[in-house]
């Protein structure tokens, strides 16, 4: 079938069809701040871009799943221990629900998960493979979907939650780094680096998971200073 051609399996990172992918939600994004305040203003344009970010990925990520298991390739990397699995299915309950306990825990997740997959793209398939368009919608969704609801829905989070979702990270990354001992698995990249990202690390060595605290510790802050900054500004505008 088209979107299922096995021979299309040569993708390569930063290649012309990595770039578009990316700069197709570089352009969505753009597009959404500059028509935030109209989106604010429809209700109903506000429900179905919701409604719709949801079902699609869960959607995709259903598809995803059958077509792994048809190949015969199903493993234990396929259980939604790993950032960008968790942070997809938070996202779309998020979207659906509005809960902004959610997306206070998701948000970092989402943005952290989502722009290093975008940038090391973990991907074989080639366009228009149906692994090509599910790896790219699912990864833009959810960032879109995250920045759509500060943008738009107005979602904020302040210090202490970005403790609060580091926190939780950490309780769930103790017993998946067991787990991954042992079934030799790679869920929240605690054991190496992605495998687009493997060689471009490799002089990092046995400190692998020392640097990626590091790493995930400098992101979180990165994250929360537009908040910092836009909460700094409003407290000094005349009121």
């Amino acid at each position: 079938m088209f979107f299922f051609d096995e021979s299309r399996e040569t993708f390569q990172m930063f290649s012309l069809s990595h770039l578009l992918g990316d700069a197709f939600w570089v352009l969505a994004i753009v597009l959404l701040v500059l028509f935030r305040k109209k989106l604010r203003s429809c209700p109903k344009c506000d429900r179905v871009i919701r409604i719709f970010l949801a079902v699609a990925m869960l959607t995709l990520q259903t598809i995803f799943y059958i077509w792994t298991f048809w190949r015969g390739t199903a493993s234990l990397e396929l259980l939604p221990f790993g950032l960008c699995h968790l942070a997809m299915y938070l996202s779309a309950i998020t979207l659906l629900t509005e809960s902004k306990t959610l997306f206070k825990i998701v948000f970092p997740w989402a943005i952290i998960g989502a722009l290093l997959s975008l940038t090391i793209a973990d991907l074989t398939f080639e366009f228009p493979h149906f692994r090509y368009i599910h790896y790219f919608g699912n990864h833009g969704m959810f960032l879109f979907g995250n920045l759509y609801l500060v943008l738009v829905k107005g979602f904020r989070m302040n210090y202490k939650d970005f403790w609060f979702s580091g926190a939780v990270l950490i309780g769930l990354s103790i017993p998946v780094y067991f787990f991954n001992r042992a079934f030799d698995t790679n869920h929240l990249f605690l054991m190496h680096a992605p495998g687009g990202a493997e060689t471009a690390f490799a002089f990092i060595g046995d400190w692998w998971l020392v640097a990626l605290i590091a790493l995930v510790f400098v992101l979180y802050h990165l994250i929360y200073l537009p908040f910092y900054l836009a909460s700094h500004a409003k407290k000094r505008s005349p009121s």
